[in-house]
């Protein structure tokens, strides 16, 4: 009598049969999205240094693991801000869009508010006759951008509390820095920060005294080289250069894009969120007023915003004589939006800024025969 001896069936497409009935195909597919979404929201980013640690407490400065020596200013001008270091993610090299596509997503988010508007400020930029809005709703967001325009690495910083936008160039000392959120304040100004692969090897940098303060680079006496910028409503800038583009931002954050959550600080007259010495004083005009400073001859030229809109012509163009130049600065009379562009000789570079900042870290410049004079 034979005895029969069966093997147990293990072909390909019986063993697949029983994975599949018995459930655990289920768990398979959990398992392999988990990792998946692990690669991507972890691995990934960290392997692009786009995922930080939480460093800072928002209360004590040495939290924040700066290096703090050389300083370059007053040590105790230095405070932390209340958030921690990157809690604002820079934005880098950031998708653009064309005026087109920003009209489509508007009239696809219609219902809920929309995204950039025509009435929202931008700021424009222009190299080598490429040209790129940066829009505050979304500047709000992130505060410092680092970005490649005209073939120029260039980075776009702006302060809410401090009403400050300024354009530099990323190339210092023969290097391309990048730059990112600190965390820190100093003098009501908030300060930024070179990325590097340690601590020690990163510096704070003021935006409004345009150089390091403290760190390796404050030790070498680097500084920001500032670029020309408009500050003007995305209607107006997409009229004076159809063939601009806008960064996009980040998708997910449209909704908080659209939520002005500055607007009753701007119109706060009696509010200053942060200390600032020496203060402003004068009766006039109001400490948080805005004015534009004028780069010329090596030195900084503020103008008080409010008159520039007294004294425009019927075209809305000023003609001053500022350090020996002529410059032409072109108003707007949206001053609800504090509007101002600025047409002068060799691309002079620009900023804007709430007076009584600006003052506090340069107050040299308001004895000016110029600031006396268009003060009164």
């Amino acid at each position: 009598m034979r005895c029969l001896h069966q093997t147990p069936q293990t072909d390909g497409p019986h063993v697949i049969k029983r994975f599949f009935s018995s459930g655990w195909w289920i768990m398979a597919l959990v398992a392999a999205i988990t990792i998946g979404l692990v690669i991507k929201k972890i691995v990934l980013p960290l392997a692009h240094g786009q995922v930080h640690p939480i460093v800072g407490d928002g209360v004590h400065v040495k939290s924040y693991q700066f290096p703090l020596s050389p300083c370059l200013v007053p040590r105790k001008d230095i405070i932390a801000g209340g958030n921690c270091k990157n809690a604002l993610a820079a934005l880098n090299n950031p998708y653009t869009i064309t005026p087109a596509r920003v009209a489509s997503i508007n009239a696809g988010l219609a219902d809920s508010g929309g995204y950039i508007q025509g009435p929202d400020r931008v700021i424009g930029v222009v190299i080598d006759g490429q040209a790129r809005a940066y829009p505050v709703p979304i500047m709000n967001w992130h505060q410092v951008i680092n970005d490649r325009l005209g073939g120029q690495p260039i980075v776009v910083t702006w302060d809410p509390f401090a009403s400050c936008a300024m354009v530099f160039s990323r190339t210092i000392g023969g290097r391309i820095r990048r730059f990112g959120y600190s965390g820190l304040i100093c003098n009501g100004n908030s300060v930024i920060y070179n990325v590097a692969a340690t601590n020690a090897q990163e510096s704070l940098w003021s935006p409004i005294q345009c150089r390091a303060i403290t760190g390796p680079a404050a030790g070498r006496h680097r500084k920001l080289r500032p670029l020309p910028f408009s500050l003007v409503t995305w209607h107006q800038w997409k009229s004076m250069f159809p063939q601009t583009t806008m960064i996009e931002g980040i998708p997910r954050l449209f909704p908080a894009y659209r939520k002005d959550i500055y607007n009753s600080y701007d119109h706060d007259p009696t509010d200053f969120h942060y200390p600032v010495w020496p203060r402003w004083n004068h009766a006039h005009p109001a400490a948080k007023s805005r004015i534009l400073a004028l780069y010329l001859k090596k030195r900084w030229h503020p103008l008080p915003i409010r008159k520039l809109f007294r004294i425009k012509n019927l075209a809305g163009v000023v003609h001053l004589r500022v350090a020996g130049e002529n410059v032409v600065i072109q108003c707007w009379r949206n001053l609800a939006t504090r509007t101002v562009s600025v047409i002068a000789p060799n691309h002079v570079p620009t900023a804007c800024c709430f007076l009584y900042v600006w003052h506090a870290q340069r107050p040299d410049e308001f004895a000016s025969p110029l600031w006396r004079a268009l003060a009164r």
